[in-house]
């Protein structure tokens, strides 16, 4: 039965390996913080999804409470990465003191030169930009999601055991329901699953809507006091994210009729949607075929390119297996994020020669190769 009210048990934060893992980052977020006056303007940069928008409600919500008021939160849009001109152009018109960027993996490429920038994420590093710091808990077992990271971060410095909600719905958008990672087990007997799961599908239902607008999601997380206010649409904005997700749902439904085409190792499916429906499909057909690795091709998602989504529960490392094309191709937003789930976009002649060195014919469909 959910709590909802009363008095907040602490809980401890978990234990990670390697020792004093957790301490050095909160180490190094103050350092960061103390390199930069309180009345300065902030950028936040997020990913989309669940918990991407909660790491940076987060964080918003913390620098807050340490008396930094001047904060700006930016969600990705639909194809967009930190590195994107789009989201540099916005970052350039606010001129900012700092640059957080959370839950978009760290690259070598320059974000915004000049301007201190933090990077805290979950997923495999690839390099850090130049002038750039990163918290990663990439290494760490366990690992801890992005919005969980930040959560643990935070509290160190600040009170935010109230927010132990927006810690859990990344945890359960990230690491699924059945995680064990705290606040989630914290937040679950206080505020119930079924609270904690409605909310997390609607917050991800934006990000995954035909026109992949954020903005949503992010303003019902910030008008929300507890998950119970998003899932039971207590704040309007809940509203048009149960419209968006029905519509989601559907598009979902339509392609799960597609059957894969199979090669030696690897699964295809190819689909034509607007919807961010290929992520969602991957981990469907993943439990079906386990010991395949799922590609799923979504060439309606973005004008002129094909996106696409890997997810495997064989013992492939997806990252180390898309290496070995990336010399063939234009690998710019290609094979990021995590070892059995990842995914990126191509360009429509660079998506036929993947398919052609995986063992598909450009025009094959079910039953070919």
């Amino acid at each position: 039965m959910a709590i909802g009210t009363g008095e907040r048990v602490a809980v401890a934060a978990p234990e990670v390996r390697p020792a004093a893992s957790l301490q050095r980052a909160r180490r190094a977020l103050q350092a960061f913080l103390e390199g930069v006056p309180a009345e300065a303007q902030h950028v936040l940069l997020c990913h989309s999804d669940a918990d991407g928008l909660a790491s940076g409600v987060l964080l918003r919500r913390a620098l807050e409470r340490m008396g930094r008021p001047l904060l700006h939160l930016l969600p990705m849009g639909k194809g967009e990465t930190a590195w994107s001109l789009s989201v540099l152009e916005r970052v350039q018109a606010l001129q900012p003191a700092a640059l957080f960027v959370l839950d978009l993996g760290s690259r070598p490429k320059p974000i915004f030169p000049g301007v201190p920038t933090l990077l805290i994420d979950h997923h495999r590093p690839l390099g850090v930009p130049p002038g750039g710091r990163l918290i990663s808990s990439y290494k760490w077992q366990p690992v801890l999601c992005t919005a969980a990271l930040v959560y643990w971060l935070a509290v160190a410095l600040v009170d935010v055991t109230d927010l132990d909600w927006l810690a859990a719905i990344g945890i359960i958008g990230d690491l699924t329901e059945h995680a064990t990672l705290e606040p989630l087990p914290q937040a679950r007997a206080r505020y119930g699953p079924r609270v904690l799961h409605e909310t997390t599908a609607l917050v991800n239902a934006a990000r995954c809507s035909a026109s992949g607008d954020a903005s949503p999601a992010l303003a019902a997380l910030l008008a929300a006091r507890e998950p119970a206010d998003i899932a039971h649409c207590r704040v309007p904005e809940a509203r048009e994210l149960g419209e968006l997700r029905q519509a989601f749902d559907q598009a979902l439904k339509q392609a799960r009729r597609t059957q894969p085409l199979l090669s030696d190792r690897v699964a295809l499916i190819r689909v034509r949607s607007p919807y961010q429906i290929h992520p969602a499909l991957a981990h469907i057909w993943c439990e079906r075929l386990s010991d395949y690795v799922v590609l799923i091709g979504n060439e309606g998602y973005l004008p002129g390119r094909v996106s696409f989504s890997l997810c495997t529960r064989s013992d492939v490392d997806l990252l180390t297996f898309l290496q070995a094309f990336r010399q063939s191709l234009d690998a710019t937003e290609f094979g990021y994020g995590h070892d059995k789930a990842t995914g990126g976009t191509l360009s429509a002649d660079d998506w036929k020669s993947l398919l052609a060195m995986l063992g598909f014919r450009n025009d094959a469909r079910p039953g070919q190769r």
